[in-house]
């Protein structure tokens, strides 16, 4: 029972550690909004935390020999949960502009569509960018990683903001003023990104509705 028990742990660990990241979020957002300056702070550490278990699942399933079709779903999910919340959350409390999260979900929408498609058709995730274009702005490791540093830089620096609103960096200009532009960047990036992605689904969805 304990080696069952044991083995059904190990084969949803990396689920799991997508999960924890996603309750983690909310927990990040429920201190940013208290008083004390504490509360905040702590905020802001939950949120480097977070940043550090995200990769850390796929790290696992692949040390572990679990990847699937599947755990990617799940994991893109977790994805998307954090990114949208995390952006609204900043757009409510007027830091970014409300077309940065609105422009994301839209695309998370558009994207996760394309990707069932190909799920349908036995492609995990990045498979379907076959082409080099699709494969360097979209599935290679270099563009996941700056993708990922970029997005959770304007979550630290919205954090940031949140914990000490009139501090200045960079060149003594103010931190909204570097939040505001760095979300807009993210945003031209994920919109890049999502443009590799119908690259190489364009046969797909041709197939998809043009099929008799």
């Amino acid at each position: 029972m304990a080696q069952l028990v044991n083995k059904i742990f190990l084969k949803n660990l990396a689920n799991l550690i997508t999960l924890i990241r996603v309750i983690m979020v909310f927990i990040v957002l429920a201190l940013l909004v208290q008083n004390e300056i504490f509360w905040r702070k702590m905020a802001f550490l939950f949120l480097i935390l977070t940043f550090l278990l995200d990769g850390l699942d796929g790290f696992l399933a692949r040390k572990l020999k679990l990847l699937n079709n599947v755990g990617s779903l799940i994991d893109t999910l977790g994805d998307r949960i954090v990114e949208n919340v995390m952006l609204f959350f900043f757009a409510y409390n007027k830091l970014i502009p409300l077309l940065v999260p609105l422009v994301f979900i839209s695309r998370s929408f558009l994207a996760d569509f394309i990707r069932f498609l190909a799920f349908n058709q036995g492609l995990g995730d990045f498979l379907i960018n076959k082409s080099k274009f699709g494969f360097y702005i979209v599935a290679s490791k270099f563009s996941r990683a700056v993708y990922l540093i970029l997005k959770f830089y304007v979550f630290l620096l919205g954090a940031f903001i949140m914990v000490d609103p009139h501090r200045k960096i960079f060149w003594d200009l103010p931190s909204s003023v570097v939040l505001f532009y760095s979300a807009i960047i993210l945003t031209i990036v994920n919109l890049l990104r999502f443009t590799g992605l119908l690259f190489d689904a364009k046969s797909l969805l041709k197939e998809t509705f043009l099929q008799k």
